[in-house]
């Protein structure tokens, strides 16, 4: 039972809520959709937190999903980019228990959330090297509302994309309210710099933003940050795809750290300039 929560809360971490129902109905939207990607996720999340154990990582992050989110993204990208076939299945297992240390040494070296850093690493070099691009699929004149939210797990469709606003409303309305003003600040954004708009639609100029202002609320920092925090994702989640290149989530993580950094020097000059106050 231990292992199965923490493969749900893997899942549901993605979104930052740890609770196993909600990755159960993250699971079951994929499922819908796809299958195979469903399958692929599995896997590559089950290698990841049988990693995690094996390792003696620490039960509670264990337990939170922490060591398994980014072998869930691993597997749903190979699954989605890669040739089908068992090939690809071993390649999720494998790929997916080498995001768990990974997660564990940027944690240990950085000083800041490393979030989806490992994915990305383990990722975007592959899709450069293949010149491969989620742009180039597509479709015109798509439109769904929930599209950016559902794309953060590469699936902007009906049935995932409202199980995962479920599984976003298990934690809390904030979480799910927040998922929606970042996929809409990040989609105005893109509209401004004139996105196409199928990307748009898509839910590609905005899966991002859903993710950087959740982030900032799980943060629990004030509401400013999660504004900010979507409005760069959203520049450069523009620019990258001005340029054609992939990103995945690096706008989100890059986001989300320059927010930190600028908090945290918020901080230090205010609590310096209220120290040499009291001094005088």
């Amino acid at each position: 039972m231990g292992l199965l929560s923490a493969l749900l809360a893997s899942i549901s971490q993605i979104y930052f809520v740890n609770r196993p129902l909600a990755g159960l109905l993250i699971t079951l939207g994929v499922f819908w959709a796809s299958p195979y990607m469903g399958l692929a996720m599995l896997i590559a999340t089950l290698s990841g937190v049988l990693t995690a154990h094996f390792l003696k990582y620490d039960p509670e992050l264990q337990a939170e999903g922490c060591y398994g989110f980014n072998a869930a993204l691993v597997g749903l990208s190979l699954a989605l980019f890669a040739p089908p076939g068992a090939g690809m299945l071993v390649a999720a297992a494998v790929v997916g228990a080498v995001s768990c240390p990974l997660y564990y040494l940027l944690r240990q070296v950085a000083n800041i959330p490393c979030y989806t850093l490992p994915f990305n690493l383990l990722i975007l070099p592959w899709l450069y090297w293949t010149g491969q691009r989620l742009a180039d699929e597509v479709p015109s004149n798509y439109e769904f509302s929930l599209s950016a939210i559902g794309q953060v797990i590469f699936l902007p469709d009906t049935v995932p994309a409202v199980m995962v606003c479920a599984a976003l409303l298990l934690a809390g309305i904030g979480n799910l309210g927040w998922a929606f003003v970042g996929a809409v600040i990040t989609s105005g954004t893109a509209t401004f710099l004139l996105i196409n708009p199928d990307y748009i639609n898509f839910g590609l100029t905005g899966y991002n933003g859903v993710l950087a202002a959740v982030a900032m609320f799980w943060h629990q920092f004030k509401p400013g940050w999660s504004i900010l925090a979507a409005v760069l994702a959203g520049l450069m989640t523009a620019a990258m795809l001005k340029t054609g290149l992939p990103m995945l989530t690096m706008p989100f993580v890059l986001s989300c750290w320059l927010c930190l950094a600028l908090r945290r020097g918020f901080c230090y000059y205010q609590t310096k300039y209220m120290t040499d106050r009291e001094k005088v």
